[in-house]
């Protein structure tokens, strides 16, 4: 039976507290290459029990990959993954957290990451750049907030921290009375290791950066919103589509598309179009410019999945019948 850390045992008594289910998953070093996780059983009932369970389960795990997950049953989605053992024995040490829904905070190898007051998101960009990571973005409004329902934002794919914070700030700065959230992406497991609720409706905007603020007062250029978008692709879709579409793919959400005539459409009955399997922003547009011809005269929209919490993460509707 394998000894767990202190700072571990305080996160999964944080999840109990909440009423929140403690799940393991487990690989290989070959599985973990490719994000193929095997789910291993813990005992659930008192602190005591579980904490047992998942000593139990670490031991019989020695040599690879263990993850820790916290899980909401009753939305059935999970509001934490966190690495707790490596084939080397090195297992992650948890700072002083809370989960996501109230002051959220996600934080690895001593690092704490919070939103709220004292906010410090950019050790959580700063770590999650150093460990190769892709930042990611998503936000939504109250209503879809309520029902999980988030909208893609921009993203950063590099190594200068402050590129990624001005990236966040815009998009902050852009959604005020939003709720807005860093995604941290693991590009080579392909699978999401951080989501953290960085603004709330009605908080300032603003983003601590080492113990100061950001406004939004930087000069990085992003595909976001109205900008312009940076890409030599000649195509009738429009540069908002475009962009769309180049967020989906740099965050690895699947592309599909759905499509209505004008009766169904007001029924809201929808049609599943092929999806889309291309992965080069190029091709995506050329498929989906595939489906709009083969579509014309109905109404179009652009689904971005997340394969691995089996949900939408985005629509839009893309073409509409000519009147």
């Amino acid at each position: 039976m394998s000894d767990i850390s202190d700072s571990v045992r305080q996160q999964i008594r944080r999840l109990l507290s909440q009423g929140y289910r403690v799940g393991l998953e487990y690989a290989d070093a070959r599985r973990f290459r490719t994000g193929s996780w095997q789910s291993a059983t813990v005992t659930q009932g008192s602190e005591s029990t579980v904490l047992a369970s998942i000593a139990s389960a670490l031991g019989e795990h020695q040599g690879e990959y263990v993850q820790l997950l916290g899980v909401d049953t009753q939305s059935r989605t999970r509001v934490l993954e966190l690495m707790i053992q490596r084939p080397d024995g090195a297992v992650t040490q948890v700072s002083n957290t809370k989960i996501n829904g109230g002051k959220t905070s996600v934080a690895s190898s001593g690092n704490s990451v919070s939103n709220g007051g004292g906010t410090d998101v950019a050790r959580a960009v700063r770590d999650l750049l150093s460990q190769g990571c892709r930042i990611g973005t998503e936000f939504a409004d109250p209503r879809r907030y309520r029902a999980t329902s988030w909208t893609s934002g921009p993203s950063y794919q590099g190594t200068r921290d402050a590129e990624a914070i001005a990236m966040l700030s815009e998009l902050v700065a852009n959604h005020p009375d939003d709720y807005v959230r860093l995604i941290g992406i693991d590009t080579h497991a392909r699978r999401r290791v951080v989501e953290l609720v960085i603004h709330k409706p009605g908080e300032p905007v603003t983003l601590s950066i080492g113990g100061g603020s950001s406004q939004k007062t930087s000069s990085f250029s992003s595909s976001y919103g109205g900008s312009s978008v940076s890409s030599n692709i000649k195509t009738s879709l429009s540069a908002e589509v475009v962009a769309s579409v180049r967020r989906l793919l740099e965050n690895s959400y699947q592309i599909g598309t759905e499509h209505a005539d004008s009766r169904r459409f007001r029924s809201s009955s929808w049609h599943t179009c092929k999806p889309v399997s291309a992965t080069r922003l190029q091709d995506a547009v050329a498929q989906l410019e595939t489906c709009l011809h083969e579509h014309e005269g109905e109404y179009v929209r652009l689904i971005g999945i997340d394969t691995q919490a089996r949900r939408r993460v985005h629509e839009e509707i893309i073409q509409r019948p000519q009147k």
